[in-house]
């Protein structure tokens, strides 16, 4: 690439403004560059699917943002849209960020000529349905070609690429995420009561809290089956879900079933995670399949003990019995089993709490999942 005394002009291209595990994580990154690297990047960011509760978040870094819904499962005019805003903004660099980004973004920068387009993958695991599993295979390879590299957010993600998309190796690097450790700081580990009494969650309750959308991936109903002989040896015993979606009804129903109404709170959508995992004593994710889920590293750098399924990249930042505990997915036996061994050591509880806060500090800051984006946008315009 010859030598260009102008700053450097980002186009990223997301899936839509819907709060999830990726977009958020798009946001940080964005705000990061708006407000560290003005003198370096303009940024410009493109919803291809839908507008949403993030978009203020995004408007408001004072950067141009784009919103192309689409008419149809796939709308074809997309490309051609986003290819007048890569014109029109002299787009150096592009970046898409879920599925549908991708295969727009990639056909987009491909008719346009950008060559420099990178690939933020974050999820392991295509939709269930074979039709749309292969529909989403064959777009994907397809539009991979146009890209010059995929950042997978962990070696799990790097491994499914590579063996169920066929993916070239050397097109990929990881990036794992990262976490502002600062914002952790000023509680120092401890049980937030003020958050807990907001809650109505008395002092001598045990809360065991996860945050994630109510959906089929994220296995609520393992945990819910695990409740009643968890409940049966500490009956004062909390559950708390922060999080919404499709299956907060029939969750509440199997709630409801098993008599358990009084040991579990549906929270909804919450704007204050950083808040509520100082009220957990306890932090579960049971999900089904993660590319590096986000929350597990806020709950490590809260100080909370964590049981997790080891599932894709999980594993990548929970070491069992060093910085918490995993289990295997689909089983609330396991849970169970190591909620009660946290429940009934609290010491050890504390001991991985404090060794998972250590963890992140140590290797999973924000800094270095910046500074090691940077140095791929540097290799990848260079390459072009």
């Amino acid at each position: 690439m010859k030598e260009n005394k102008r700053k450097i002009n980002l186009l990223h291209i997301v899936n839509g403004f819907a709060i999830g595990g990726g977009e958020l994580k798009l946001l940080e990154l964005v705000k990061n560059l708006v407000e560290k690297r003005a003198d370096k990047y303009t940024v410009t960011v493109c919803s291809v699917g839908q507008g949403g509760t993030l978009q203020p978040e995004f408007e408001r870094l004072g950067i141009k943002v784009f919103v192309i819904e689409k008419k149809h499962k796939f709308d074809i005019s997309q490309v051609f849209k986003v290819c007048r805003i890569i014109k029109q903004e002299q787009i150096d660099l592009v970046q898409t960020t879920l599925f549908y980004a991708d295969v727009i973004g990639a056909l987009a920068a491909k008719l346009t000529g950008v060559d420099a387009v990178i690939s933020w993958d974050t999820v392991s695991h295509p939709p269930d349905s074979h039709e749309t599993r292969l529909r989403h295979k064959l777009s994907y390879q397809l539009c991979m070609r146009f890209v010059k590299r995929i950042v997978a957010v962990s070696e799990g993600v790097k491994k499914y690429l590579i063996e169920d998309r066929k993916i070239a190796s050397k097109k990929i690097v990881i990036i794992h995420y990262g976490i502002d450790l600062s914002l952790f700081k000023s509680r120092n580990g401890f049980l937030d009561k003020r958050k807990r009494s907001e809650l109505g969650l008395p002092d001598h309750k045990i809360v065991i809290g996860t945050v994630a959308r109510l959906e089929i991936q994220k296995g609520h109903r393992y945990l819910i089956a695990a409740a009643p002989e968890i409940i049966n040896k500490f009956s004062n015993v909390v559950f708390v879900f922060a999080g919404d979606g499709t299956l907060r009804q029939e969750l509440e129903t199997q709630v409801n079933e098993l008599g358990l109404q009084e040991n579990f709170r549906f929270l909804g959508f919450r704007k204050d995670v950083k808040e509520l995992l100082f009220a957990f004593d306890v932090f579960v994710l049971p999900s089904l399949f993660e590319g590096l889920p986000n929350v597990i590293l806020e709950a490590m750098a809260s100080g909370r003990p964590i049981v997790a399924t080891a599932v894709d990249g999980t594993p990548e930042l929970i070491e069992h019995n060093e910085t918490g505990l995993l289990v295997p997915p689909k089983s609330p036996h396991a849970l169970q089993e190591q909620i009660l061994n946290l429940l009934e050591n609290e010491e050890k509880g504390s001991k991985l709490g404090r060794q998972a806060k250590e963890m992140a500090k140590q290797k999973f800051s924000f800094d270095q999942q910046f500074r090691k984006f940077e140095e791929v946008y540097d290799a990848t315009l260079a390459s072009t």
